[in-house]
């Protein structure tokens, strides 16, 4: 893909997008779209894509927003949706979009209808719209489409020319130097707004152009695929909120109501044994259920063991210091699968710092000396820091996973690299990173 002879600011209609590949399925498809465009009046389409690395031919979308506006800027209607990657999310820690968020998101053929009703008729608006149009044009390429040729304009070159001297032109530098709200950067539709903002800052300056007549013109013409049939849209957040109760917790609700003289000990060792990935499947929540059962342990028994462990997580998370809102994803993660209410987190905090007793999650299943262990993922800590900190704890680091592998450390939960499914084939131990960090730690002390 390239663009020859565009001069920053101006309009090029000289890009290369990948051919229709062969063998696609899609909806049919019908290029009259006059019809769909008369929702919108001719305007301005600011679009911004989250994906899962910066190699447009091999990366793919999570995320995609679009604000449209009519010519004077003003906005007309927004549209943001996360988009089932069909493959591990990449760079969780810059999107914020791990594998469990979008594992129930739509894939992209099925918001595509929806997407182009947002960009039909308009002129493409974007920060570095070059990257954001190259992951569209090859999700199109990847059903057998192309993207229409319609105008486009880069709001980072316009901003060279109009702000000389800024001299670093991120999206949030613009947005600063014009004064525009530029709220959570790479969120998609946060960064589609700001660079709106952006764009209507430097027409008001006057400085370069305040008319785009003829770009406004030729977008009008251009012919955009209709895509038959319903579109599926899930902002984020909507993952979460739909998700399927978790199976511990249904577990813990079954029981008889009331609690016994037994021991949770034992049922402490088991949740370190199904919670060390943080995936609970109905097999694992069989297994507490039978440890459970024998035990004679009733509701209020592994309601109050739950709430324990959470705050063993908790102080393990403040021992740990982490960083990057770690410590508190995996919190919320592991309340949500022990069955606790959203506020457990938060009161799991307050006890681990009031002292409150509690277990230390994995001790019942440490690292030991000299075991392999290989990393997956790109996340924080970065792998070069999680490999440093385990030959620290005397593991024994290895760059690929095979059958004699020890254990696997991943960044998600719901991680879809080859390292990971090859793990899981072969019925590898698998951590995440938190839980690696708890058990180092506790190989220091031994």
């Amino acid at each position: 893909m390239e663009v020859r002879g565009a001069e920053p600011g101006k309009v090029s209609h000289s890009w290369r997008y990948p051919r229709p590949r062969g063998g696609a399925r899609v909806a049919r498809i019908a290029m009259d779209s006059a019809e769909r465009r008369a929702s919108f009046p001719h305007g301005f389409a600011v679009v911004d894509v989250e994906t899962t690395g910066l190699r447009w031919k091999t990366d793919r979308v999570v995320e995609v927003a679009v604000v449209r506006t009519d010519a004077e800027g003003r906005v007309l209607g927004e549209l943001s949706t996360l988009v089932n990657p069909e493959r591990n999310p990449g760079a969780t820690h810059i999107h914020g979009l791990g594998a469990e968020d979008l594992a129930g998101a739509p894939r992209f053929s099925e918001v595509l209808a929806e997407l182009v009703h947002y960009l039909e008729g308009a002129v493409l608006v974007g920060h570095n719209v070059k990257f954001d149009l190259a992951f569209l044009a090859e999700e199109l390429g990847r059903l057998g489409l192309v993207l229409p040729d319609a105008p486009r304009l880069c709001t980072r070159e316009l901003a060279m020319r109009v702000l000389p001297g800024l001299g670093e032109y991120r999206l949030s530098s613009c947005c600063k130097a014009l004064g525009v709200d530029g709220g959570h950067e790479h969120r998609a539709l946060d960064d589609a707004r700001a660079a709106a903002g952006v764009f209507a800052g430097l027409n008001k300056t006057g400085f370069w152009r305040t008319s785009y007549e003829r770009e406004l013109a030729i977008a009008a013409g251009v012919a955009w695929p209709v895509i038959e049939g319903p579109s599926r849209i899930a902002a984020r957040g909507e993952a979460q909120a739909s998700a399927e109760p978790s199976p511990l917790g249904l577990m813990a609700a079954s029981l008889p109501e009331g609690t016994s003289n037994g021991s949770v000990e034992g049922y402490f060792s088991v949740l370190d044994e199904i919670l060390e990935d943080r995936r609970v499947t109905e097999e694992k929540a069989d297994l507490a259920r039978r440890h459970v059962e024998a035990a004679g342990l009733l509701r209020g028994d592994i309601v109050a063991a739950h709430r324990a462990y959470l705050t063993g997580v908790a102080r393990a998370a403040l021992a740990g210091d982490l960083g990057g809102g770690l410590g508190a994803s995996d919190l919320a993660r592991v309340a949500r699968l022990l069955g606790l209410p959203a506020d457990s987190a938060d009161q799991a905090l307050v006890a681990a710092r009031s002292g409150a007793a509690a277990p230390s999650p994995g001790s019942t299943r440490p690292l030991r000396p000299e075991t392999s262990i290989c990393f997956s993922g790109d996340g924080e800590p970065s792998k070069a820091a999680l490999e440093a900190r385990a030959v620290a704890a005397g593991l024994r680091v290895q760059g690929s996973v095979t059958k004699k592998l020890d254990v696997l450390v991943i960044d998600d939960p719901h991680s879809l690299t080859a390292k990971s499914q090859k793990a899981r084939a072969y019925g590898i131990r698998v951590l995440t990173v938190p839980v690696f960090l708890a058990l180092a730690r506790l190989s220091d002390k031994q």
